[in-house]
C-alpha cells in the first residue's frame, strides 16, 4: 500500500532538486554504494573516486587504468571491471589496496551475488564466476554473443545482451542457462533496485518482465538512447537517456512516463544511494546528486 501511494504521489511531484554536482573524473561510467561511500569509476581518467555522501565531496581517487567502468560492492570489497585491460579489480575499502584478475575479453558488467562475483565477458560471450577471496575464476558459462548487464532476481543471475532479442537466466549453482525472448533488440541493462525485471532495450524501449515466469508484462517507448536505470526512493524508475542528456521517470504501477528533466551531458547511469539519486554524466566529468 505504501509503495502504491509513493508511486502515485510521484505523478504530481516537481522535477527533482539538484543537490550537488560533483567532479569525479573524465567519463564517469559506473557506480555503487557501500562502506559509507559512493564509488564512481571514471573511464577516461582511469580512476575510482570515493565520494563522502555527507559532504558530496571526493575524498580519494584511486588510480586504476583507462577503461574502468562498471562497479559493484560486496564480499568485503569494491569491484571494478576494466574493459581495456580485460581485468576485474578488487579494491579494499579500508586500505584502498588494489588487486586484479584477468577475467576474459572486454569485461562489461560486474555483480556480487550468491557468494560470488559475476562478470560478463562481452568479447567471449561468457558469464565469468569469480571467487571473491582468491580472485580465481571458478567457471565460464557460455551465454551468447555480446553479454552486457547483470542482475540477480528470483534466485538467478540475469544477463542482458547488446544484440539479439533475448535475455538469459543462469542458475548460480548448476550453471544452466535459460533463454527468455523479450521482443526487443539489444536488451542490455536491468534497472537496479527494482523487484521486477525492467530492461532498457532497442535504444528507446523499457521492457517489463515477470522475474518468476519470464513473461513480458509491458513495453514502454521512452526517449532515444537509454542506459542504466535504477529505482528511486519514491518508487519511480529513473532511466537516463545519454543522447538527450535527460532522465525519464517511470511510474512502474501505471507503466507510464511521469516526466523527464535535464541530468548532465551523456546521462548514462542512475544510482540510488544514501537517500538520493545520483546520475553520471558520461560525456562530461561529473556526477549529479538529486535530493
Amino acid at each position: 500500500m505504501l509503495a502504491t501511494f509513493a508511486a502515485a504521489l510521484a505523478l504530481t511531484l516537481p522535477p527533482p532538486h539538484l543537490a550537488a554536482t560533483i567532479a569525479t573524473g573524465t567519463a564517469p561510467c559506473g557506480g555503487a554504494a557501500g562502506f559509507g561511500a559512493v564509488w564512481i569509476a571514471n573511464d577516461g581518467s582511469g580512476t575510482l573516486a570515493r565520494v563522502d555522501p555527507r559532504t558530496s565531496r571526493v575524498t580519494r581517487r584511486i588510480k586504476l587504468a583507462r577503461g574502468a567502468c562498471s562497479v559493484a560492492v560486496g564480499a568485503g570489497a569494491v569491484w571494478v571491471v576494466g574493459y581495456h585491460d580485460h581485468v576485474l579489480w578488487r579494491v579494499d575499502p579500508a586500505t584502498l589496496r588494489v588487486s586484479s584478475a584477468s577475467v576474459g575479453t572486454t569485461p562489461f558488467d560486474v555483480l556480487v551475488a550468491f557468494g560470488r562475483v559475476w562478470v560478463t565477458a562481452w568479447g567471449d560471450g561468457t558469464l565469468v564466476e569469480v571467487d571473491p577471496g582468491t580472485l580465481a575464476v571458478l567457471r565460464r558459462t557460455a551465454v551468447g554473443p555480446k553479454p552486457n548487464g547483470l542482475a540477480a532476481r528470483a534466485g538467478a543471475i540475469w544477463v542482458g545482451f547488446g544484440e539479439g532479442a533475448t535475455v538469459v537466466r543462469v542458475d548460480p549453482a548448476a550453471g544452466t542457462v535459460t533463454s527468455l525472448p523479450v521482443g526487443d533488440q539489444g536488451p542490455a541493462w536491468f534497472a537496479a533496485g527494482a523487484a521486477d525485471v525492467w530492461i532498457s532495450a532497442n535504444d528507446s524501449h523499457l521492457v517489463h518482465v515477470d522475474p518468476a515466469g519470464g513473461q513480458v508484462l509491458a513495453r514502454l517507448p521512452v526517449g532515444r538512447t537509454l542506459a542504466q536505470a535504477a529505482q528511486a526512493p519514491d518508487g519511480t524508475i529513473w532511466v537516463p537517456d545519454k543522447e538527450q542528456n535527460v532522465v525519464y521517470r517511470i511510474d512502474p504501477l501505471r507503466q507510464r512516463v511521469v516526466d523527464s528533466f535535464p541530468a548532465g551531458p551523456g546521462a548514462y547511469f542512475a544510482l540510488r544511494a544514501f537517500g538520493s539519486m545520483w546520475v553520471l554524466s558520461y560525456a562530461g566529468d561529473d556526477v549529479r546528486r538529486f535530493g
